[in-house]
């Protein structure tokens, strides 16, 4: 009896071991495959710093702009034409991303204008740039929209380094 219990124990033991084994090693393969899809995602985010260039229908200046996108969908924006930040938000589509912003404008004193909404659908260029198209509107305190613009970014990435 002893030896049959003996080898069972054994067997169950060696079955045990290998099925960890097995199973680590799944676990393992599993997260190395969720890397490479992580790595290849990271590839096609916004998340990080940009130099944006935009274009305004009608309107023969460039107007700069920094956006910093976050890994929680958050996006910041500053630009030199209109001198105003805005906050919005983004989100992945295929190839690129969603993104939508909006900014107050002020007068002199201080004294609200009107707010600046923005949004626009992004495709990833293969030199690690962005292109987007979409509207910009000024929206009064009523809701009311004063003005609608079509309009082109080019943002490229920047970094601690460049």
């Amino acid at each position: 009896m002893r030896t049959q219990r003996s080898s069972r124990r054994s067997l169950l033991r060696r079955a045990g071991i290998l099925g960890t084994a097995f199973a680590v090693g799944a676990t393992s393969r599993a997260e190395a495959d969720s890397g490479r899809a992580d790595r290849r995602g990271r590839e096609q985010r916004p998340v990080g710093s940009w130099s944006v260039l935009v274009t305004i229908e009608g309107e023969p200046e460039v107007e700069r702009a920094h956006y910093s996108f976050s890994s929680d969908g958050q996006l910041i924006l500053q630009t030199t034409r209109h001198t105003h930040t805005g906050l919005g938000s983004w989100h992945p589509i295929k190839g690129g991303f969603v993104y939508a912003t909006r900014g107050l404008r002020s007068d002199a004193d201080g004294g609200f204008l009107n707010e600046l909404r923005i949004r626009h659908t992004a495709r990833f260029n293969p030199d690690g740039t962005f292109t987007s198209t979409g509207t910009g509107q000024a929206v009064d305190a009523d809701g009311n929209v004063l003005m609608e613009v079509q309009s082109r970014a080019v943002g490229t990435r920047f970094g601690i380094d460049g």
